[in-house]
């Protein structure tokens, strides 16, 4: 019999849809204490007296509202929230919200009807059989539905981006790889290759021997991606690192700081706080 294997992004998802759910039970919790102490304090201020009804009330929409949020992992799965997708997966959620509105007003009529008469001793009524009534519960349905979209597709990105950054740790560590994103594709660059890379903005600009490259990250992270290619690139200021087989001279200057000549004629800038990882022995007086 073979053995079945799961694909590491589908357990990334699980993952992540694990974290999702957490924060959608602490959310509605919140959500369902809240509206509830709203509700008995609008009928004391009435001159009535609330009793158990606004527990019940909101607890049954909250309660029928997670059961509601099932479809909303396995709708993500089939069709993810994306710009590439929009066409096909907008359609589809403005769907499911709708499917998600009737289980939730169904299931939501169905506790009141059955909690309501031993406990606060008259039975509810709803009107299912009004559509401005469906109307009005899809208005607020449909609110959540995107609410909790939100909550388990972030949940997702974050995932994959961890993912992907531990595959990237792991080429650069195996192969001394660079796995780069940038304007939508993936680069991979030789780490040895890399001369220098400068901050720009939320962008890196990596200059190689065959040309620059702008990656999306910062010069941070971009510095642990090489600490694991374990290549000679040193930070010599908080927007450069070089590789230190690249640099030709080290001019100390009146400030404490460093002029940096590499043998490519580009000319950088080291700060005195990065002095103690230049390479001592090519520093001038």
């Amino acid at each position: 019999m073979a053995e079945k294997h799961t694909h590491p992004e589908a357990i990334a998802d699980a993952h992540a849809d694990q974290r999702a759910w957490i924060f959608v039970l602490l959310f509605t919790a919140a959500s369902w204490f809240v509206l509830s102490v709203s509700l008995a304090d609008d009928a004391t201020r009435a001159g009535l007296q609330p009793g158990l009804e606004p527990w019940l009330r909101e607890g049954a929409s909250h309660i029928a509202s997670l059961i509601g949020f099932l479809i909303v992992p396995f709708m993500l799965s089939r069709f993810p929230v994306s710009l590439q997708s929009w066409k096909t997966s907008l359609p589809a959620h403005i769907l499911a919200s709708i499917v998600f509105s009737i289980i939730h007003t169904l299931i939501m009529v169905a506790i009141r009807k059955m909690s309501y008469p031993p406990l606060v001793g008259y039975t509810y009524e709803f009107g299912l059989a009004d559509p401005s009534i469906w109307l009005y519960e899809y208005r607020k349905d449909a609110y959540s539905y995107v609410l909790v979209v939100t909550f388990f597709a972030v949940s997702r990105t974050m995932e994959q981006r961890r993912l992907e950054a531990q595959a990237a740790r792991s080429d650069a560590r195996k192969e001394g790889r660079l796995t780069l994103k940038s304007g939508g594709r993936t680069l991979f660059l030789n780490a040895e290759d890399v001369i220098y890379a400068a901050a720009a903005s939320n962008y890196v600009e990596i200059t190689t021997q065959h040309g620059t490259h702008l990656a999306r990250m910062t010069l941070s992270s971009l510095e642990r991606l090489l600490a694991e290619t374990r290549t000679n690139h040193i930070r010599v200021h908080r927007s450069y690192i070089v590789h230190g087989d690249h640099i030709q001279e080290i001019i100390p200057t009146r400030d404490g700081n460093v002029t940096i000549q590499l043998d490519n004629g580009v000319t950088l800038t080291g700060s005195r706080g990065y002095r103690d990882r230049l390479p001592g022995e090519v520093q001038h007086a």
